[in-house]
């Protein structure tokens, strides 16, 4: 690949900076690229509001894959449109099954403008686009559609947390969790990053060979082993190295900023696919 039509990135962790702020160097890369005729593309766990709280980066993106890649995002518009959702009565069923697993789990339901969680949810993340319900029965009731399940719970890891309910009928619904954090994601069956991407992407006559994406968690893994090109941040995951074909700095370091840098510079891309076990760049 010597250089890209798309550039797909995680938010949180890698395209943002610590604090989830947005660098100069990565807007001046982000313009750069846009210039030269790279589309850019933010791929993120967030939901379209939770875009829009990036007034810094809006300008520099030409679409957004949400939630995981169950919703489409045209920003330049404001039209949300979901890929795939979950049905409710199914939602309350996985509920029911991990809370035998994990009795301290809390819920919250993603409906593609807001989110309705347990009052529990309150102290981690203030309010914003949120609603609480004193139990998850009202939590699913009061969100009528769902796009995306959290689980959370603040005593344990969340790869703790998926070893727990790895053995649970969970639907056909796709999990991911987040490494240390204590929370898990449930999406619709085949709703992932990859997915959501690559609806995106061929809706536009893209193919995989063209994109290159970046991400540091496990639910940016399916992406990364999708793209042509594709780099784990410098303290990523291992689930997240594993899938891509390389690495780059981390995000303090303005690791995708790099990349793209190099790239219009006229860097090639396509190297050893085994890349992604070298040290992460300086």
């Amino acid at each position: 690949m010597l250089k890209p039509l798309v550039i797909a990135a995680d938010l949180d962790g890698t395209l943002l900076a610590p604090g989830g702020t947005v660098s100069e160097r990565t807007r001046d890369a982000l313009a750069a690229a846009r210039a030269d005729g790279c589309a850019v593309v933010a791929v993120t766990a967030r939901t379209p509001y939770g875009v829009d709280m990036l007034p810094d980066l809006l300008p520099y993106l030409d679409g957004a894959v949400c939630a995981n890649g169950a919703i489409v995002y045209d920003i330049a518009t404001g039209r949300i449109r979901i890929l795939r959702s979950i049905r409710i009565s199914l939602g309350r069923k996985v509920a029911a099954a991990i809370v035998k697993r994990l009795p301290d789990a809390v819920f919250a339901v993603e409906n593609g403008t807001g989110i309705v969680g347990e009052e529990a949810y309150r102290a981690l993340v203030g309010s914003s686009n949120w609603e609480f319900a004193d139990d998850v029965e009202t939590v699913f009731k009061r969100a009528k559609r769902a796009v995306k399940i959290k689980v959370y719970c603040a005593d344990r890891s969340g790869e703790e947390m998926a070893a727990a309910v790895e053995d649970v009928d969970l639907g056909g619904l796709a999990m991911c969790h987040w490494g240390d954090f204590g929370m898990l994601d449930l999406n619709a069956r085949g709703a992932d990053k990859a997915f959501g991407l690559a609806t995106w992407c061929r809706e536009r006559k893209v193919g995989a060979e063209s994109v290159i994406a970046f991400g540091d968690m496990p639910n940016d893994a399916p992406m990364l082993a999708w793209a042509g090109r594709s780099y784990a941040m410098g303290d990523a995951h291992p689930e997240a190295v594993a899938a891509a074909t390389d690495r780059t700095a981390t995000n303090a370091e303005d690791g995708v900023a790099q990349i793209i840098e190099g790239f219009l510079n006229g860097d090639r891309l396509d190297g050893d696919v085994h890349d992604n076990d070298a040290t992460a760049a300086a």
